[in-house]
């Protein structure tokens, strides 16, 4: 989804460092005032960083692992859901 800069700051509570250094890793795209971004993934990476003190490392390796599983789950059910027509 796009949201403008200032409505992300607002969904991560004011933490600009969060959102640079998400920008930083390229987990985050930002061009101009908005920003493309999967906000699941946003407060993902909060939820590691200010609440589990997971270092940004294992934060991107993280976030992929779960995109990962995301898009295994999603391939499953095409799968299971073809299977049963």
């Amino acid at each position: 989804m796009t949201y403008t800069y200032q409505h992300l700051l607002e969904l991560v509570d004011g933490d600009d460092e969060l959102l640079v250094r998400l920008v930083e890793e390229g987990l985050i795209e930002r061009r101009g005032g908005v920003v493309t971004v999967d906000v699941d993934v946003v407060l993902l990476a909060r939820t590691l960083w200010r609440d589990l003190d997971v270092e940004w490392p294992g934060i991107e390796i993280i976030v992929k692992l779960a995109a990962q599983l995301a898009s295994a789950r999603r391939r499953i059910q095409e799968l299971e859901a073809g299977r049963a027509k």
